[in-house]
């Protein structure tokens, strides 16, 4: 049954955000984004918010006990062909960032703080963090560059944010674990045999 509550006074901002392809996440640093995830997951808002945007063709998806918010648009005219071409983007992605993690004996999640010149000094002493850097942006050559470039385009997804702009550090927020769960749904048995001949 739908709600018959009123939408918070936030909406229109949730609305326009989050149709960008944003996420709002529960440790963002910036304070529109706290009050945007505060106007959800207050009351009973998530569920007259889930309602609302449900009747204008968007599902406002709760990522990791509310940790974190995002759309999924019903409508799915997208080519699956562009759909995976983004997916294993993000895999690539995320491949690099656990491998760096493992590197260094730490896990790269939500609430991770780093720079750009840690991950470039780890590549520069690890081949195999190197080579899966290489593989990554093949249209930037330079090792330094590729990683600024990851760096963006996470931000650009709100995975990540800007922690300390003097000392060029980032950080992980709850968001990133959109990623993790993307990776979680992509079930691959490698002893299953092929069945297909």
């Amino acid at each position: 049954m739908e709600n018959s509550k009123v939408p918070p006074i936030e909406t229109q901002e949730i609305f326009e955000f989050l149709t960008k392809g944003y996420f709002i996440s529960i440790d963002s640093e910036k304070a529109e984004i706290q009050k945007l995830h505060r106007a959800i997951s207050e009351d009973d808002n998530y569920g007259i918010l889930y309602d609302y945007f449900n009747r204008l063709g968007f599902q406002l998806i709760n990522g990791n006990d509310h940790s974190y918010y995002y759309f999924a648009k019903q409508d799915t005219n997208k080519k699956l062909e562009d759909k995976l071409k983004i997916a294993y983007k993000w895999i690539d992605i995320y491949d690099f960032l656990m491998s760096y993690g493992e590197s260094i004996n730490e896990y790269f999640s939500a609430g991770k703080i780093f720079t750009p010149d840690q991950i470039f000094t780890i590549c520069k002493v690890n081949t195999e963090l190197m080579d899966k850097l290489n593989k990554l942006n093949k249209n930037i050559s330079m090792p330094y560059d590729k990683i600024t470039k990851i760096i963006e385009e996470l931000i650009k997804a709100s995975f990540l944010e800007e922690y300390n702009p003097y000392n060029k550090e980032y950080k992980v927020i709850a968001a990133f674990g959109y990623l993790e769960q993307l990776i979680k749904t992509i079930d691959i048995n490698t002893n299953d045999e092929d069945t297909t001949s």
